[in-house]
């Protein structure tokens, strides 16, 4: 799965998520993790219908937010985990 992360360097929040990704990422090797630079990446950002940062981005669905708690990053990535057989669709984080 591709996840998406739109940040600016300087945004505290965006260090944050980023390194709540990490984690998760750490212990999901099926997560794969691209960070967008919104300042550099005006176009791309504008087309992928991001307005504030941070913002990740699951196919066509965006979380974003003033604050972004680990659990709410948590539960959006968890929304779009395929079934992976056992009905377990939540990897240990």
């Amino acid at each position: 799965m591709k996840i998406e992360l739109y940040r600016t360097v300087l945004c505290p929040r965006c260090l944050l998520v980023s390194h709540a990704l990490k984690k998760i990422m750490a212990h999901s090797p099926h997560i794969e993790l691209e960070t967008i630079e919104v300042a550099t990446n005006l176009t791309r950002t504008r087309q992928a219908g991001i307005k504030t940062v941070p913002a990740i981005k699951i196919g066509s669905d965006v979380l974003t937010g003033l604050i972004l708690t680990p659990q709410k990053i948590h539960r959006f990535i968890e929304r779009h985990l395929p079934n992976n057989g056992t009905g377990q669709t939540r990897p240990d984080y």
